[in-house]
């Protein structure tokens, strides 16, 4: 719970003024820091930064209208632009992901030293 908390928390501080690849430096910190099993670690990161990155998503997409997510969507050729919303809401949760497995990995590879 720790964990999911951390990375919503610090995804959506971070998704108002970071670049897209934000929730990987925040699954890399957080896979550093807490030993957690595999499963644990991607669930627990990729399910708050998806949670944080729709939010912010969201909040875009409702402050300008639909406007410019209408835009982009249709040059993209999607329905509407909530289907951004969508795609950013797994684009966040799979970049924490991979960052929290990677940050795992490292703290194996320095402990076995």
């Amino acid at each position: 719970m720790i964990l999911f908390l951390l990375a919503f928390i610090a995804s959506l501080l971070g998704g108002f003024a970071s670049p897209w690849w934000w929730p990987a430096i925040v699954g890399l910190a957080l896979g550093l820091w807490k030993p957690e099993p595999r499963s644990v670690l991607f669930s627990a990161t990729s399910c708050g930064a998806a949670l944080a990155w729709g939010g912010v998503a969201a909040f875009y997409q409702i402050g300008n209208h639909g406007l410019l997510g209408g835009r982009i969507a249709e040059l993209f050729s999607l329905p509407s632009g909530w289907w951004l919303v969508l795609i950013s809401t797994a684009l966040g949760g799979v970049t924490a992901g991979i960052g929290a497995e990677a940050g795992r990995y490292l703290r194996l590879a320095y402990n076995a030293k």
